[in-house]
């Protein structure tokens, strides 16, 4: 049996290459506000989520509570990734959003990231989030630095770049 298209587009596939978190990284609060999917390009972290009914305000578009969501946690990983951080984890110090245009049902939103600086403890980092290369949202976040993961072989860096 085919499956009909679907005109909200709440089953376009993502663009090729993006995969799924692996069960480590994807867990609780980002599993439960929809996740999103990773790519690797350039040596960097790209991610991206398809916006569904579920992300969606009354108005029809993408949440900015989820934009949020994801923004957070992707600037995290990407900056482990890029920067190959043995840290176990990036508690979100403070957290910063500008909206600068809605993001319609069905859109494939991706997330680029860059690191600013590192210190001892913290991490600073900013991220775009586009639609067809147009920016919809900026994000501007610093991270507390934790101590390193006792086994570098599962870090979050090294389990990202093992899946990628």
């Amino acid at each position: 049996m085919t499956i009909p298209p679907d005109p909200t587009g709440d089953t376009l596939p993502p663009p090729p290459g993006f995969v799924p978190l692996p069960d480590s990284l994807a867990s609780g609060f980002n599993v439960a506000s929809g996740g999103f999917l990773v790519a690797q390009e350039a040596g960097a972290l790209i991610g991206g989520f398809r916006v569904t009914a579920a992300c969606c305000n009354r108005a029809g578009f993408c949440h900015g509570g989820r934009l949020a969501t994801v923004c957070d946690i992707f600037l995290a990983l990407a900056v482990v990734f890029r920067e190959d951080l043995r840290d176990d984890f990036l508690p979100t110090v403070s957290l910063t959003m500008d909206f600068m245009a809605p993001v319609a049902r069905g859109a494939w939103a991706e997330l680029q990231a860059d690191t600013l600086r590192i210190t001892r403890s913290l991490v600073f980092a900013q991220g775009l989030v586009t639609v067809d290369g147009i920016p919809a949202a900026r994000a501007s976040a610093v991270y507390h630095r934790t101590p390193p993961a006792r086994d570098s072989a599962n870090s979050m860096g090294a389990i990202l770049r093992a899946l990628l």
